[in-house]
């Protein structure tokens, strides 16, 4: 019987981050999600794994919902 793949689980710095998300999206009203994360984070911001993109989709709502 297949198992269940587990949920990603963000850590504490990244929860922290998404939640500076909202900041930068004001912070940068000219900016997309993209550029705010290259110009916040690095260049690389987010990584291809279930975390990165569960961390990834987190901090794109923190940045719409300043946005919205």
């Amino acid at each position: 019987m297949p198992t269940k793949p587990k949920a990603a689980v963000l850590t504490v710095a990244q929860i922290e981050r998404v939640g500076q998300f909202n900041d930068y999206a004001w912070e940068n009203p000219k900016l997309g999600f993209e550029a705010v994360a290259k110009k916040e984070l690095g260049p690389n911001p987010f990584s291809k794994t279930p975390n990165g993109r569960k961390f990834k989709a987190e901090c794109k709502k923190a940045f719409d919902l300043e946005r919205g």
